[in-house]
């Protein structure tokens, strides 16, 4: 994994868990890449994913490797929380899942507002990997 401590001119950050990666993150990352010529992607370290019980399923380290094997991702990080990965790369653009639309954390807000970081929302397909997880658990 490369550690990106600054970004081109025209980069986009997204920030997830991708636990399981699914095609729902790849519409996303579709969408944010339009937006910039480079594509940068958080991995919420493992210490850091609140999604219940045995979550992350998969390490952070197969998370980042999977996301980084799709040839739309410029760079992936690590980082603790989105406000860690807005801090260290410092986008043009912070783009989040539609389904966030009314959920953007406070500290995120701020910082974008004061650092000039447009927060854009992608309107793709969305679906949910805690779902995906819950019902792969229950046919178990």
């Amino acid at each position: 994994l490369q550690n990106t401590q600054t970004s081109s001119p025209s980069s986009v950050l997204t920030v997830g868990v991708f636990d399981p990666l699914h095609v729902g993150h790849v519409y996303h990352f579709q969408a944010c890449r339009k937006l910039a010529d480079t594509l940068i992607v958080a991995v919420t370290k493992n210490g850091y994913v609140h999604k219940g019980a045995n979550r992350p399923y998969f390490d952070e380290r197969e998370r980042a490797a999977v996301v980084r094997a799709l040839a739309i991702v410029d760079d992936v990080i690590l980082v603790e929380s989105s406000i860690e990965a807005l801090a260290l790369i410092k986008p043009l653009y912070f783009c989040i899942g539609n389904e966030y639309r009314h959920k953007v954390r406070d500290e995120d807000a701020s910082y974008c507002r004061v650092h000039g970081i447009k927060i854009v929302f992608s309107n793709e397909k969305t679906y949910s990997s805690t779902k995906l997880v819950n019902e792969l658990l229950r046919q178990d």
